[in-house]
């Protein structure tokens, strides 16, 4: 296309111009030879009239073809300034178009496989991984630990923003994995400090395992620190690590809650029905017992708060609690032993011990007091001890030694007495083993007291047959 333009320049106009100029000088005759043709023309013929046509067709002929031959010589010599021009502009305007449009074709193709990077620093992964998918790219992600961005956040990209990427390549990625959780991060005195600074405190270090709690406290004002807990109690404060957990905990102040709490009617209810409302609506209740003659046992006789008055959670309220009838227990002082065992109403364990300074029959002690008021859910079993007096020793000859053990234990040992024997064997004509001789008997004696007993040893004599009733033969 440039070789066809630059033939429209002047220089080359010029000689263009020349060239078709010799060109007509070329073919057009020379006046000899059109003075020759004239003369052949004119001159006598001596020939046929047959011979002198075909002579003179070829003469018309050749003049109709030069002025043919002239006539085009004209019309491809002559021009015309304007058309020129015109033709110059017109094809300068092809020529720009044709450029413009093969740019303009480059430009759509180069648009069509190509993307304008966007800036994600900062932003989180999930943006970008869509963002490329959305753009016929490939996404490479590498993760580091950093303390300037959060978690899953892009800090790095290998194609800076607005450049332009091929369509298909591969972009890389480096994201966040957040705060390392292995950095110490000593903990700083938190009881010094105010809330919003425990709290930026908290986010500057990037400590997300240090949790704020806060929870009410009627001695600490609202923002207060109460205390600090790590759940691993073997880890120091200035020991402390990202990844440990634990708590600052703050006071929200005291809680205060609005009267809205309806108290109903509780007389003659079950207490567990006053337990399940008190723990519903968070009422700190107090159950006082108390007998009652009327009311049964576990039922409510009275209530602190009226039935249908207000009152908030937490608020304190009392109830009284029946225990039934009660029984009381007499001054088993003032009844003989026969009359204690006929009391009613009570497990009654009647008891007779000696007793140096007791008189026989009177009371030695009973193990509930007297007045005191017994119900069915209380042990209403008395134990009452009555005095044998001083203790009696008996005399124990003719029984055998073997019995000694079992008699001691019954008469004195098992009713308070510590009185016990001493064996010495003797020569007697009674059998072996018979009790022969005493220390002492029948006669008071101490409380303790210990008693001589002689058995005898002889072993000659045979003991007394026993004959055995068979009863009667029929």
């Amino acid at each position: 296309m440039s070789d066809f333009l630059s033939k429209f320049g002047k220089d080359n106009y010029d000689k263009l111009e020349s060239e078709q100029k010799s060109s007509r000088e070329k073919n057009e005759p020379k006046s000899e030879e059109i003075q020759e043709e004239t003369k052949v023309e004119t001159a006598p013929s001596t020939s046929s009239n047959s011979e002198k046509q075909p002579t003179q067709s070829r003469y018309y002929s050749n003049m109709a073809q030069r002025d043919a031959n002239n006539d085009r010589s004209d019309e491809e010599v002559e021009v015309d300034p304007d058309y020129r021009k015109n033709k110059r502009r017109k094809q300068g305007v092809i020529i720009a178009g044709s450029l413009l449009a093969g740019i303009l074709l480059f430009f759509i193709y180069y648009q069509m496989v190509h993307v304008k990077m966007e800036d994600f620093v900062g932003k989180p992964v999930s943006e970008a991984r869509s963002w490329i998918a959305d753009n016929d790219l490939e996404m490479e992600l590498t993760q580091q630990y950093s303390n300037e961005y959060e978690e899953n956040q892009i800090f790095s990209q290998s194609v800076p923003e607005k450049d332009k990427v091929r369509k298909g390549k591969t972009v890389q990625f480096v994201s966040s994995k957040g705060a390392d959780p292995e950095d110490v991060i000593p903990l700083p005195d938190f009881s010094q400090m105010a809330q919003p600074d425990i709290v930026n405190w908290i986010e500057e270090n990037h400590a997300k395992n240090l949790k704020v709690v806060y929870e009410f406290s009627e001695s600490m004002k609202q923002g207060e620190f109460i205390r600090l807990e790590i759940r691993d109690s073997n880890i120091a404060a200035e020991e402390y690590k990202r990844k440990d957990s634990a708590a600052v905990y703050l006071s929200k102040g005291e809680e205060v809650f609005a009267k809205d709490i309806t108290v109903p009617d509780f007389s003659n209810k079950p207490k567990e029905e006053v337990e399940q409302w008190a723990k519903t609506n968070m009422i700190e209740m107090e159950y006082e017992e108390e007998d009652s003659n009327i009311i049964e046992a576990n039922l409510i006789i009275s209530q602190s708060v009226k039935a249908e008055e207000k009152i908030a959670k937490k608020d304190q309220m009392k109830v009284k609690v029946s225990l039934g009838k009660a029984t009381i227990v007499p001054n088993f002082g003032e009844l003989t032993p026969d009359e204690a065992s006929e009391q009613t109403g009570l497990v009654l364990l009647v008891k007779q011990k000696f007793h140096s300074d007791v008189s026989y029959g009177k009371l030695i002690s009973q193990s509930i007091e007297a007045g005191t008021k017994l119900t069915g859910q209380e042990d209403s079993a008395v134990t009452v001890v009555y005095s044998l007096g001083r203790p009696y020793l008996r005399d124990y000859r003719g029984q055998l030694d073997g019995d000694l053990p079992r008699l001691f234990y019954e008469d004195y040992q098992s009713k308070g007495a510590n009185v016990n024997y001493i064996v010495k064997y003797v020569d007697s004509p009674e059998i072996k083993g018979s009790i022969v001789g005493m220390s002492a008997f029948n006669q008071f004696i101490n409380m303790t007291y210990t008693v001589e007993v002689e058995i005898s040893r002889n072993d000659t004599v045979s003991p007394v047959s026993v004959p055995v009733d068979m009863g009667d033969d029929e």
